[in-house]
């Protein structure tokens, strides 16, 4: 893992001893949130189970269900299939499973926050390989009424990123 990715590097340990704990799982997605500059809840992290991805970020999202890995229209199954990381900053308008966007992930929302206003507009997906294949998915988003409501596109340069993070995270999706 390169040099770059310290905070991850540490995270990384942090799982392999203690596992992944509600603690360590939140504290890797902050870490991802503060370094691409969005929310907590504008990460998701998914694990492949049986054939499925399930989600272990947003905490929310973990009862909601799975994605089966022949599901046509999902980004974070093409991830996996694939093997490849991918940059969509028209997400919005590409055909995607929408059922976990209907979930409010905010864990404190303002007094008239609309929910329904922040849709994911902009999104990067990797997936985690470990030895036995890919392990799971780490998304990215940015979510808001409109793309230019989200905020800025995501760079190839973040997409690199975000793919060489995944690299040193396999201990972290077992």
């Amino acid at each position: 893992m390169s040099s770059a990715t310290p905070p991850f590097t540490d995270l990384a340990g942090d799982f392999e001893s203690l596992g992944a704990t509600p603690e360590n799982v939140d504290r890797l997605a902050r870490e991802l949130a503060r370094t691409f500059g969005v929310r907590p809840d504008e990460v998701g992290l998914m694990r492949v189970v049986q054939q499925q991805l399930v989600f272990f970020h947003p905490e929310k999202l973990q009862n909601v269900g799975s994605i089966p890995l022949n599901h046509r229209h999902s980004i974070a199954v093409r991830s996996v299939l694939s093997k490849k990381p991918e940059l969509l900053n028209n997400f919005a308008t590409t055909r995607h499973a929408s059922v976990f966007e209907s979930v409010d992930l905010r864990r404190d929302a303002a007094p008239g926050d609309d929910f329904q206003a922040r849709t994911i507009q902009k999104l990067m997906s990797a997936p985690v390989i470990g030895r036995d294949g890919v392990l799971g998915v780490i998304q990215v988003c940015r979510k808001g009424a409109t793309p230019a409501d989200a905020g800025r596109d995501f760079t190839p340069a973040e997409l690199r990123s975000l793919a060489t993070i995944a690299e040193g995270l396999a201990k972290c999706f077992q």
